[in-house]
């Protein structure tokens, strides 16, 4: 059985179909996975990623190949649905996934309270957002989605994955420390010692007081890193 003694975090990817980054990336979790006992995928894997295998395509299958193989070698995966990501609980939640959440998740590891979140719901003034995604994901939504034919739902999806390259530009360009404490405080309050989260593609390790940190991983694509808890509980940022 192949399996390490470290937590590896791994933020947005978002792999598109005829990706040239894909086999890099499926290179790189292989490598990921020989080295670590649990693998957390921090969400956006794909531009747009629809729980319902009919709408997978071979760039989301290829990924789902890989992820299979890993956690049948005894590593665990955990995923944290984004604002790209549908419903994953659903077709993969025990057959690819050991733990999906779209809120967040309890990583602890090496002694380190770890909470960790895709982001996306950090600006709590973003009022549009907040709606659109309680709406989006709602089950009437979502029954309303599956009803229509198959052809159909794959051009929302697309023109869907469209208008969304060109959301919340303006939080990744300018990441305010402020924005990011007020998402985090209530947490490291409740005990947890650090904070991780995707989302804004920037590459960011901020102390917000002794023993407390907050870490932001990059987009995977421009910088091909990862963060790493060992076992002693040591973060870093390492390449992947």
């Amino acid at each position: 059985m192949r399996r390490g003694d470290d937590l590896v975090f791994v933020g947005d990817v978002h792999l598109d179909r005829d990706d040239p980054d894909l086999p890099a990336f499926l290179e790189a979790l292989e490598r990921i996975g020989a080295s670590a006992a649990r693998v957390v995928l921090m969400g956006d894997l794909f531009n747009l990623w629809i729980g319902d295998p009919a709408l997978e395509q071979p760039h989301h299958r290829a990924v789902i190949d890989v992820l299979r193989a890993l956690r049948r070698d005894g590593v665990q995966l955990h995923y944290l649905e984004g604002n790209r990501d549908y419903r994953i609980a659903r077709a993969h939640l025990g057959a690819t996934f050991d733990a999906v959440s779209d809120l967040g998740l309890d990583e602890s590891w090496g002694g380190r309270r770890i909470w960790a979140s895709h982001g996306d719901l950090v600006n709590a003034g973003d009022a549009q957002y907040r709606i659109w995604r309680r709406v989006s994901r709602s089950d009437v939504a979502q029954a309303l989605f599956g009803l229509l034919p198959r052809s159909r739902r794959f051009r929302l999806a697309e023109g869907l994955e469209r208008r969304m390259r060109g959301t919340n530009l303006e939080m990744k360009r300018e990441l305010p420390s402020s924005t990011l404490n007020a998402f985090a405080s209530p947490l490291m309050r409740d005990g947890a010692d650090a904070v991780v989260l995707g989302h804004f593609h920037q590459e960011l390790d901020l102390a917000v007081a002794p023993g407390k940190r907050i870490l932001v991983l990059p987009l995977w694509k421009e910088r091909r890193r990862c963060l790493r808890v060992t076992a002693d509980g040591t973060m870093r940022f390492e390449e992947s």
